[in-house]
Protein backbone atom coordinates (compact mmCIF):
# COMPACT_ATOMS: atom_id res chain seq x y z
CA UNK A 1 0.00 0.00 0.00
CA UNK A 2 1.60 3.59 -0.80
CA UNK A 3 0.58 6.40 1.22
CA UNK A 4 1.77 10.16 -0.12
CA UNK A 5 2.57 13.01 2.65
CA UNK A 6 3.51 16.35 2.28
CA UNK A 7 6.92 18.51 2.14
CA UNK A 8 8.59 16.14 5.05
CA UNK A 9 11.96 17.72 5.22
CA UNK A 10 13.48 17.71 8.51
CA UNK A 11 13.79 14.34 10.75
CA UNK A 12 11.31 15.69 12.90
CA UNK A 13 8.76 15.23 9.66
CA UNK A 14 10.40 11.94 8.98
CA UNK A 15 9.30 10.33 12.44
CA UNK A 16 5.67 11.72 11.89
CA UNK A 17 5.46 9.99 8.66
CA UNK A 18 7.01 6.94 10.09
CA UNK A 19 4.25 7.40 13.00
CA UNK A 20 1.16 8.13 10.14
CA UNK A 21 2.21 4.69 8.13
CA UNK A 22 2.26 2.79 11.56
CA UNK A 23 -1.46 4.49 12.24
CA UNK A 24 -2.75 3.52 8.96
CA UNK A 25 -1.64 0.02 8.73
CA UNK A 26 -2.28 -0.53 12.18
CA UNK A 27 -6.05 0.24 11.77
CA UNK A 28 -6.10 -1.60 8.41
CA UNK A 29 -4.20 -4.48 9.69
CA UNK A 30 -6.89 -4.88 12.49
CA UNK A 31 -9.75 -4.42 10.05
CA UNK A 32 -8.32 -7.23 8.12
CA UNK A 33 -7.48 -9.91 10.77
CA UNK A 34 -10.64 -8.64 13.52
CA UNK A 35 -14.18 -8.66 12.90
CA UNK A 36 -15.42 -5.55 13.87
CA UNK A 37 -18.61 -4.50 14.43
CA UNK A 38 -19.99 -0.72 15.35
CA UNK A 39 -23.40 1.17 14.87
CA UNK A 40 -23.03 4.31 12.72
CA UNK A 41 -25.41 7.38 12.14
CA UNK A 42 -24.97 9.07 8.59
CA UNK A 43 -25.24 12.65 8.48
CA UNK A 44 -25.89 14.75 5.15
CA UNK A 45 -25.95 18.56 4.92
CA UNK A 46 -25.75 20.38 1.62
CA UNK A 47 -25.20 24.01 1.56
CA UNK A 48 -27.95 25.68 4.02
CA UNK A 49 -30.37 23.16 4.24
CA UNK A 50 -31.53 21.21 6.91
CA UNK A 51 -29.26 17.65 7.78
CA UNK A 52 -30.50 14.58 7.05
CA UNK A 53 -29.71 11.99 9.54
CA UNK A 54 -29.81 8.06 8.75
CA UNK A 55 -29.11 5.33 11.22
CA UNK A 56 -27.28 1.40 10.60
CA UNK A 57 -25.20 -0.69 11.73
CA UNK A 58 -22.05 -2.20 9.78
CA UNK A 59 -20.55 -5.79 10.58
CA UNK A 60 -16.74 -6.11 8.48
CA UNK A 61 -14.03 -8.55 8.50
CA UNK A 62 -11.43 -7.54 5.96
CA UNK A 63 -13.33 -6.41 2.84
CA UNK A 64 -15.95 -8.74 3.83
CA UNK A 65 -19.30 -7.24 5.14
CA UNK A 66 -22.94 -6.94 6.05
CA UNK A 67 -24.23 -3.47 6.25
CA UNK A 68 -27.78 -2.42 7.54
CA UNK A 69 -29.38 0.68 6.59
CA UNK A 70 -31.82 2.87 4.49
CA UNK A 71 -34.21 0.05 5.04
CA UNK A 72 -31.60 -2.90 3.03
CA UNK A 73 -29.20 -5.64 4.42
CA UNK A 74 -26.35 -5.89 2.01
CA UNK A 75 -23.96 -8.00 2.78
CA UNK A 76 -20.37 -9.21 0.98
CA UNK A 77 -18.13 -12.48 0.92
CA UNK A 78 -15.43 -11.33 -1.05
CA UNK A 79 -17.71 -12.28 -4.30
CA UNK A 80 -20.91 -11.94 -4.28
CA UNK A 81 -22.90 -8.64 -3.20
CA UNK A 82 -26.04 -9.79 -1.55
CA UNK A 83 -29.24 -6.97 -1.35
CA UNK A 84 -31.90 -7.86 0.58
CA UNK A 85 -35.31 -5.74 -0.03
CA UNK A 86 -37.40 -6.74 3.37
CA UNK A 87 -40.35 -5.34 2.04
CA UNK A 88 -40.15 -6.54 -0.70
CA UNK A 89 -38.40 -10.17 0.55
CA UNK A 90 -36.50 -9.67 -2.17
CA UNK A 91 -32.85 -10.62 -2.81
CA UNK A 92 -30.59 -9.68 -5.37
CA UNK A 93 -27.25 -11.83 -6.02
CA UNK A 94 -24.69 -9.14 -8.33
CA UNK A 95 -20.47 -9.28 -8.63
CA UNK A 96 -20.00 -5.96 -7.87
CA UNK A 97 -17.34 -3.25 -9.14
CA UNK A 98 -14.84 -1.48 -6.62
CA UNK A 99 -16.60 1.77 -6.67
CA UNK A 100 -20.32 -0.47 -5.25
CA UNK A 101 -18.27 -1.90 -2.62
CA UNK A 102 -16.84 1.35 -1.76
CA UNK A 103 -20.26 3.58 -2.00
CA UNK A 104 -21.29 0.78 0.90
CA UNK A 105 -18.65 0.33 3.26
CA UNK A 106 -16.96 3.62 3.96
CA UNK A 107 -13.79 1.83 5.84
CA UNK A 108 -13.10 0.12 2.47
CA UNK A 109 -13.39 3.77 0.69
CA UNK A 110 -11.35 5.13 3.11
CA UNK A 111 -8.43 2.60 2.99
CA UNK A 112 -9.22 3.22 -1.26
CA UNK A 113 -8.25 6.19 -0.79
CA UNK A 114 -5.24 6.44 1.31
CA UNK A 115 -3.68 4.93 -1.80
CA UNK A 116 -4.62 8.33 -4.07
CA UNK A 117 -4.20 11.08 -1.45
CA UNK A 118 -1.76 13.10 0.31
CA UNK A 119 -2.25 12.71 3.67
CA UNK A 120 -1.60 14.35 6.47
CA UNK A 121 -2.22 14.09 10.59
CA UNK A 122 -2.92 15.56 14.07
CA UNK A 123 -2.04 14.16 17.13
CA UNK A 124 -4.27 15.46 20.09
CA UNK A 125 -3.99 12.65 23.25
CA UNK A 126 -4.90 9.52 22.20
CA UNK A 127 -6.98 11.11 19.05
CA UNK A 128 -5.38 11.05 16.09
CA UNK A 129 -7.12 13.38 13.03
CA UNK A 130 -6.34 11.94 9.10
CA UNK A 131 -6.48 13.90 6.54
CA UNK A 132 -7.03 12.76 2.84
CA UNK A 133 -6.28 15.10 -0.33
CA UNK A 134 -6.84 13.67 -3.75
CA UNK A 135 -3.81 14.31 -5.46
CA UNK A 136 -5.36 14.30 -8.93
CA UNK A 137 -8.67 16.52 -9.27
CA UNK A 138 -12.02 14.62 -8.48
CA UNK A 139 -15.10 15.58 -7.02
CA UNK A 140 -14.47 14.91 -3.21
CA UNK A 141 -12.56 17.94 -2.20
CA UNK A 142 -11.17 16.01 1.12
CA UNK A 143 -11.69 13.29 3.74
CA UNK A 144 -10.97 13.73 7.06
CA UNK A 145 -11.06 10.75 9.48
CA UNK A 146 -10.48 10.41 13.39
CA UNK A 147 -8.49 7.95 15.21
CA UNK A 148 -8.83 6.85 19.17
CA UNK A 149 -5.81 4.94 20.24
CA UNK A 150 -7.24 2.70 23.19
CA UNK A 151 -3.45 1.95 25.00
CA UNK A 152 -5.39 -1.24 27.16
CA UNK A 153 -6.26 -2.98 24.10
CA UNK A 154 -3.49 -1.59 21.62
CA UNK A 155 -6.24 -0.81 19.40
CA UNK A 156 -7.09 2.12 16.88
CA UNK A 157 -10.61 3.14 16.43
CA UNK A 158 -12.00 5.08 14.30
CA UNK A 159 -15.00 7.26 15.56
CA UNK A 160 -16.05 9.57 12.96
CA UNK A 161 -15.36 10.13 8.93
CA UNK A 162 -15.95 13.42 6.75
CA UNK A 163 -16.44 13.54 3.21
CA UNK A 164 -16.41 17.00 1.76
CA UNK A 165 -17.99 17.08 -2.03
CA UNK A 166 -17.83 20.96 -2.83
CA UNK A 167 -21.52 21.72 -1.09
CA UNK A 168 -22.21 18.63 0.81
CA UNK A 169 -20.57 17.26 3.30
CA UNK A 170 -21.23 13.47 4.70
CA UNK A 171 -20.23 12.37 8.50
CA UNK A 172 -20.68 9.03 9.55
CA UNK A 173 -20.23 8.52 13.69
CA UNK A 174 -19.54 5.14 14.71
CA UNK A 175 -20.52 4.18 18.10
CA UNK A 176 -20.03 1.35 20.48
CA UNK A 177 -17.45 0.10 17.68
CA UNK A 178 -15.84 -3.14 19.53
CA UNK A 179 -13.43 -6.05 17.29
CA UNK A 180 -13.61 -9.54 18.26
CA UNK A 181 -12.29 -12.88 17.08
CA UNK A 182 -15.60 -14.38 15.92
CA UNK A 183 -15.89 -14.84 11.98
CA UNK A 184 -19.56 -14.08 10.92
CA UNK A 185 -21.17 -15.84 7.90
CA UNK A 186 -21.52 -13.35 5.42
CA UNK A 187 -24.44 -14.91 2.87
CA UNK A 188 -27.29 -13.86 2.83
CA UNK A 189 -30.12 -16.86 2.96
CA UNK A 190 -33.42 -15.01 4.17
CA UNK A 191 -36.60 -17.60 4.21
CA UNK A 192 -38.62 -17.62 1.70
CA UNK A 193 -37.24 -14.44 -0.57
CA UNK A 194 -37.44 -14.07 -4.56
CA UNK A 195 -33.86 -14.76 -5.72
CA UNK A 196 -32.98 -12.23 -8.85
CA UNK A 197 -29.46 -13.32 -10.18
CA UNK A 198 -27.93 -10.95 -11.69
CA UNK A 199 -24.10 -12.39 -11.76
Amino acid sequence: MSFFFRNFASSNDIHMKIFLLSILQSLFALLGQKTMSTNFTITVQENAAQPVSYTGKLDMHGEQFMLEAFGTLASFDGTTLYMYNQDANELTLSTPTRDELYQANPLLFAKAMAEACEVTEQTSGNITTLTFLPKERVAIDRITMKVKYVAKTEEYIPTLITLKEGLRTTTVHFRNLRYSDELNDYVLKPNGAYINDVR
